[in-house]
């Protein structure tokens, strides 16, 4: 067990650092110095021995008890207008008197009163250092409602300001009902297959997924992050690594469905010339997307989309033009940016230093690139708006769209917020059985201290952009929202620590902005979970996630555990082996083929495997037999993936969420974790196109029974 300066612990853990964390065995695992000297650093304390730690120790907290107010204070309503306190944290018996308040409410009125010091409750006493300090309760005069409200305070010990979040304290949606419980299907959208599109799903391909999907009685579609990516010099795919959280991909574009595509008979005249439809055919047929052709020919026809516009300036589309970015004005930023991206084919870090500091000027740039960047925004806002009111209009609950946990390094948001990430770090996990060397996730990690004097004001725009779009929300690692794993530059990823995070400011905000878009919360609460992150997730409304092949543990009557109420339960996610290959274990051997797993490890694994195979079949009553026939074992894999799926559907899971391609035995998983290139990651298409999946006689009976299930 690594040796800690104790001196240095007191003053990591001061600054929100943990000492150290339980592994997936159990065994307690002591955080070096060298990586809390190396956070500390990334949250500015200028340390660089652990002798030095009792000198930061003691300015850093006297510095927090100099500060009346904390950034961001809770205050957490049953109802629609609630009553407020806010802390105020002042020396004993020093500064007090008469103070004047102030409360901003975010839908623009103010309350204005005044108090004395000697009339506030005191909640809570501390000592620091040898000098005392009281937490009084400020109360508001009024209730208030929902919303992030900006609090102003002077009195005898200066003028201060902090934001109050009153929020809700459940989500939206967070009481289970019986008679509510749906199913729905799940793909990745650049894995959608038809006879129109270019080379990758869109838009246009999710909207028919959202009506067929409704046709057979579903109510809710999911996909993967559908974010701004770097799809050209730098090339980027990964969903969970986008150009930012605040934009969308045009990647997904369907530009026979933009307005100016109507209005622009260049644009059509290359669309149906006989080259550009051998390309997109050619892209049709390919078995692995490929982003950069298919984004190049698809930017073809957007740009002159984008002169057309310019040049043609139809009064009523510029109108619409407007409009958007009167409400999305960062729009412009952004676009300054991508075409600088663009420009350099180089990542930000790299530009001359006037640009590198933020400095970006509309004459550096390409005005056709800079506007086709802003109209890419405003048509995917259009077709998303679109695919979202056409589950309205199917009666869908709507899409289920998924907040990644960070973003790129390169990102515009990074860019753009840069005080609010730490630089030198990263965000990941220890070592545990599956990645022994821990995980580097390559993604520079929001800084708890900057959030809250951001006011979370970056996280709601975040939040914002989603949830005004879809119905439900699923979290990425919502473990994040506690506490999270950095790697300092360097170190490795076995050499890290966790960071803890204001967890009530965070539930607040996320509640806050579901309540307003009346938007579900999906907690993803897989892998390594500590003890208060579930029933912190309950408390407010939150629903889990529940993975049947975590969840296998064939006993009396049953092949699972039992589903936690409300939530949203599937077979798999992306970043695991699908049904087939889980249940043959032929993720193990490519596992082992990669390094990921030692001989031995694949040996032990593969046993684990065979016994469960042969319990679930004991359990469903079904010979076992030590060589099957092709056509034999895929019968055992319909009779249990449908044991699988009566079970989740007769459950209390709120949502049964079905992987297409479970339905047809894929072997071949969406994402590998810890590879990049070596496997195609992010890239597999659907086996079936949309007008093909009526014929796919497996998918239809199991949707058939979900549906007479879940809607009887």
């Amino acid at each position: 067990m690594a040796y800690q300066h104790e001196g240095l612990c007191k003053l990591a853990e001061f600054c929100g650092i943990e000492r150290g964390y339980y592994d997936a065995g159990g065994k307690w695992v002591n955080s070096s110095n060298e990586a809390f000297i190396a956070i500390l650093n990334q949250l500015d304390v200028p340390i660089n021995h652990p002798d030095e730690s009792p000198h930061f120790l003691h300015s850093k907290s006297l510095l927090a008890c100099s500060k009346p107010l904390e950034p961001v204070s809770v205050s957490w309503f049953s109802a629609e207008q609630g009553y407020a306190e806010i802390p105020l944290l002042l020396p004993k018996d020093s500064f007090q008197g008469v103070c004047k308040a102030r409360l901003n409410l975010e839908n623009g009125t103010q309350i204005i009163w005044e108090f004395s010091t000697f009339e506030l409750i005191v909640s809570s006493t501390k000592s620091v250092f040898g000098n005392e300090f009281v937490t009084l309760q400020i109360e508001v005069p009024q209730k208030i409602p929902l919303g992030c409200h900006l609090f102003n305070l002077e009195g005898p010990f200066g003028n201060f300001q902090s934001a109050l979040l009153a929020a809700p304290k459940k989500a939206h949606g967070a009481t289970f009902e019986r008679q509510q419980r749906n199913w729905g299907i799940f793909l990745p959208l650049y894995a959608a297959k038809s006879d129109r599109n270019l080379g990758a799903g869109d838009f246009t391909d999710l909207e028919n997924l959202i009506e067929w999907t409704a046709k057979q009685g579903g109510k809710v579609v999911g996909t993967l992050p559908l974010l701004s990516a770097f799809l050209d010099e730098p090339c980027e795919i990964s969903p969970y690594s986008p150009a930012s959280r605040l934009f969308w991909n045009e990647f997904y574009l369907d530009v026979e469905r933009i307005a100016e595509f109507e209005y622009s008979p260049d644009a059509r005249k290359l669309f149906q010339s006989p080259e550009f439809q051998r390309e997109a055919k050619s892209l049709r047929d390919l078995d692995l997307v490929d982003y950069p052709r298919v984004m190049r020919l698809k930017r073809r026809i957007l740009e002159l989309l984008v002169l057309d516009f310019l040049q043609t300036s139809n009064p009523v589309r510029k109108a619409a033009l407007d409009a958007y970015i009167a409400k999305r004005p960062e729009v412009l930023d952004f676009a300054l940016f991508r075409a600088n991206v663009e420009k350099f084919k180089a990542s930000w870090h790299t530009w001359p230093s006037d640009l590198n500091a933020g400095a970006l000027n509309d004459n550096d740039v390409d005005p056709l690139v800079r506007y086709y960047h802003i109209l890419s925004q405003w048509w995917a806002e259009e077709q998303i708006t679109n695919v979202s009111g056409k589950a309205l209009h199917f009666g869908a609950k709507g899409l289920y769209l998924d907040l990644p946990l960070g973003v790129n390094a390169d990102s515009y948001d990074v860019f753009r917020h840069r005080e609010l990430f730490a630089m030198g770090a990263s965000g990941g996990a220890p070592p545990d059985s599956f990645f022994t060397l821990g995980q580097d996730w390559g993604f520079p990690p929001l800084r708890p201290d900057k959030l809250l004097e951001n006011k979370l004001t970056y996280l709601r725009s975040c939040l914002t952009h989603h949830m005004k779009h879809c119905s439900m929300l699923r979290v990425d690692h919502v473990m994040g929202l506690h506490r999270l794993y950095w790697v300092p530059k360097g170190l490795g990823a076995k050499n890290g620590a966790y960071v803890r995070y204001n967890s009530e400011a965070m539930y607040a905000v996320f509640n806050l902005e579901s309540h307003k878009h009346k938007a579900f919360i999906i907690g993803e609460d897989l892998g390594t979970v500590p003890p208060a992150v579930r029933p912190t997730m309950k408390n407010h409304g939150w629903h889990r996630l529940c993975v049947g092949q975590f969840e296998i543990n064939p006993t009396e009557g049953r092949v699972l555990n039992e589903t936690p109420e409300g939530a949203v339960a599937s077979i798999n996610t992306h970043d695991l082996p699908t049904f087939a290959s889980y249940w043959l274990g032929t993720d193990i051997a490519e596992r082992a083929d990669m390094g990921l797993f030692t001989k031995e490890e694949a040996q032990q694994e593969q046993t684990a495997r065979k016994i469960m195979r042969e319990a679930v079949l004991k359990r469903l009553g079904a010979e076992i037999h030590e060589e099957i026939t092709a056509l034999e074992q895929e019968k055992q894999m319909e009779m249990v993936l449908g044991s699988i799926f009566d079970e989740l559907t007769q459950s209390n899971a709120g949502t049964v969420l079905v992987n297409l391609e479970d339905a047809w035995f894929c072997r071949e998983p969406q994402n590998v974790p810890g590879t990049w290139k070596e496997k195609p990651n992010w890239r597999h298409k659907s086996r079936f196109k949309d007008a093909e999946l009526d014929g796919v006689a497996y998918l239809m009976k199991i949707l058939g029974k979900i549906n007479r299930a879940r809607n009887s």
